[in-house]
């Protein structure tokens, strides 16, 4: 989706509608394994200087249980406001997006918003953790962390101790 500022009048928001195909994108399959559909509505305010660009992203995909790996189906609502600027802003404007070109690729703000928008702990429902196992224990991220926390810190000086110098 290429949006071209040159087409667009000053001041006059312009309402712009398209499904991206994102099929042959590179996704990491550990945490979503596919984006099925997507559809993007623009609504695109030029001020000469700064492009406003309202953004909606209504999006399928199919993600990763985090316990199974298994497929899991999730709908992904965006909505979020870029600001384009052909101008080199200071270093410190970070709302500011800069773009030299007079046309903007729009597809990599949208799949990136679309992978930001999926958690990595997403859980197929009924799927439950492995069970222990010989040489291994299997538990939630919370327990980890408290039992990390409970535990009292090793030096490595306190195998010293047990060492009979006599």
């Amino acid at each position: 989706m290429k949006v071209n500022r040159l087409l667009l009048k000053v001041g006059q928001p312009e309402v712009v509608e398209e499904d991206i195909d994102f099929s042959n994108n590179l996704i990491d399959e550990n945490h979503v394994k596919r984006i099925n559909s997507c559809h993007v509505k623009l609504t695109l305010t030029e001020f000469e200087d700064v492009l406003q660009c309202d953004m909606e992203i209504k999006a399928d995909v199919t993600a990763s249980c985090a316990y199974t790996l298994e497929d899991v189906p999730y709908k992904v609502n965006v909505k979020e406001k870029l600001y384009f600027s052909s101008e080199e802003m200071d270093k410190d404007s970070d709302k500011m997006i800069y773009d030299p070109g007079n046309e903007i690729e729009m597809d990599n703000y949208v799949f990136s918003y679309i992978i930001a928008s999926v958690p990595h702990n997403i859980h197929k429902k009924g799927a439950k953790l492995p069970e222990n196992g010989n040489g291994f224990r299997v538990m939630s991220e919370d327990d980890y962390m408290k039992e990390k926390a409970s535990k009292k810190k090793a030096s490595p000086f306190d195998a010293l101790d047990d060492i009979d110098i006599d």
